[in-house]
């Protein structure tokens, strides 16, 4: 049971509220049926098969290549290069992310009942637990799952640890000494890992958590504000092996260019991070219903004290976010962002709280609920009926179709890795010829297969059959040049 809050009215929006048993339970298991579902159906996308790939390596082998691409740290690959040697099924992998995204549900629920009241931490949970952008990155062999989790925890250690301080005020025995010890160093230990996960993890677990020491500086958390210059060197002495990677990747120039943060780049991320997905859409009714409640929920820290520091992580660590995101660009996706998207259910939460103290607030909350979740519902919809990545699809498709003495070219560095993965999965196939990602002076003649992937075909190609086409798949196509013609092989025939 999710215990009850000890902050004072003034401070918080409910005193000595339990949240029901029942009710944290139905939420988990709505959040475990859906991260559990099909979670064993799809294949690896390419960031997936690209973690597996390289935690399938000697252990010096993967930190090589982990040191080498340096987009994260190396925690979830430490966790996969131990899963990869249990020899399980492909699902396996994706097991922790599931476990990771469930218990996050769970954290985002007591951080609510501690800031807020029990209601907020149902409808908390409830929001989560339906985020389709949550339920596909609890479904993925990346570290975004877990780093949610460590980001959650060490606020929600921290929360406790005050918790533990007033039980001991109001003359509970046992609770100063031990207890507020142990959540002491549960606190430190989260956000180390969260910064051992992802990088903007760390730095927004940091941040928070600062901002929470400052906040109550001269009371319940003066002990750990007085320590907290040795606690910033004990994080850095500890994360000094992965330190030196960082500052290096920092040297590196930006992988893209710096984003204009207009109109168009924001609606996408609200709708990201409420009922869609990945995919550019515009902004749902159930997304504004919940971001609605989500600045409502900003507002009310007017009132309610205990939301300040839900408000500093969410708009404080999207805040940094964007700021090095603009010093230094990567790619464009809004994943980079997630960090800092947990509060936001919170603050929703928040706002429920409140309305529901009379009929009619009732009304309206149930009413945005229920938009939130069949816009939700909408978007899971699609996303569970096929808008995944489906190599090992595309790899059966071309071994059951290509004859004996055909040759199947890989025309791309991204599809040939995605497609050799699934490829040498299959029964063996020596009669048929695989060239990866190859060029030559001379043209090849047909009978060909050309697989391709996240990429711009040339005008080459224009010569063979379109046999088969995944647009979930990163555009993939299967083409066939059949005998007689011939394929130009002087350039890239697929450039990403």
């Amino acid at each position: 049971m999710i215990a009850d809050v000890v902050h004072t009215p003034s401070v918080s929006l409910c005193v000595q509220a339990r949240t029901p048993r029942w009710a944290v339970v139905a939420v988990l298991i709505l959040a475990a049926a859906l991260r559990f579902n099909h979670i064993a159906r799809w294949s690896l996308n390419n960031d997936e098969i690209a973690e597996v790939t390289w935690s399938a390596q000697s252990f010096h082998d993967m930190l090589a290549e982990v040191r080498q691409d340096a987009v994260h740290p190396p925690l979830d690959y430490f966790v996969h290069f131990a899963i990869v040697r249990m020899h399980g099924p492909e699902w396996l992998d994706r097991l922790p992310a599931a476990i990771f995204g469930i218990g996050t549900v769970g954290l985002i629920m007591l951080l609510a009942s501690m800031w807020s009241g029990p209601v907020a931490a149902v409808a908390a949970g409830l929001l989560a637990a339906l985020a389709p952008t949550h339920v596909r990155f609890s479904q993925e062999v990346r570290p975004y799952s877990m780093a949610l989790f460590f980001v959650c925890a060490s606020l929600a250690a921290l929360e406790l640890y005050v918790r533990a301080r007033a039980q001991a005020a109001v003359g509970r025995p046992g609770a100063r000494g031990s207890r507020t010890r142990t959540w002491a160093a549960i606190w430190f230990v989260m956000v180390f890992l969260a910064g051992s996960a992802l990088y903007f993890a760390g730095l927004v677990a940091g941040a928070a958590s600062v901002f929470r020491i400052f906040v109550g500086r001269r009371d319940e958390l003066r002990t750990i504000w007085r320590r907290l210059p040795l606690v910033i060197g004990a994080w850095t002495l500890l994360y000094l092996p992965w330190l030196f990677i960082v500052i290096g990747l920092a040297g590196h120039p930006p992988a893209a260019k710096a984003e204009t943060l207009n109109r168009v780049w924001w609606i996408y991320r609200a709708q990201t991070f409420a009922t869609g997905d990945w995919r550019f859409e515009q902004v749902s009714l159930g997304s504004w219903a919940f971001w609605l409640f989500v600045a409502a929920g900003i507002f009310m820290t007017i009132r309610f004290r205990s939301l300040g520091t839900a408000v500093f992580w969410l708009v404080g660590g999207t805040a940094l976010e964007v700021a090095v995101l603009q010093i230094h660009p990567h790619f464009s996706t809004p994943r980079y962002l997630m960090p800092s998207w947990p509060p936001a259910f919170i603050l929703a939460g928040a706002a429920f709280e409140v309305l529901w103290r009379n009929a009619k607030g009732r009304a309206v909350a149930a009413f945005v609920m229920l938009l939130f979740a069949g816009h939700a519902a909408l978007t899971l919809q699609a996303y569970f009926h096929g808008a995944r990545s489906e190599w090992r699809h595309i790899a059966e498709y071309v071994h059951e179709r290509a004859g004996s003495g055909e040759t199947v070219i890989v025309a791309n560095n991204w599809a040939s890795r995605n497609f050799w993965f699934y490829w040498r999965q299959l029964p063996a196939r020596p009669d048929v010829g695989v060239i990866r990602f190859a060029t030559s002076p001379e043209p090849w003649a047909g009978p060909v297969w050309v697989v391709t992937g996240q990429c711009f075909a040339r005008a080459g190609l224009d010569k063979g059959d379109v046999m088969g086409y995944w647009p979930m798949t990163e555009e993939a196509r299967v083409y066939f040049v059949r005998n007689g013609e011939q394929l130009p092989m002087s350039e890239e025939l697929c450039p990403e």
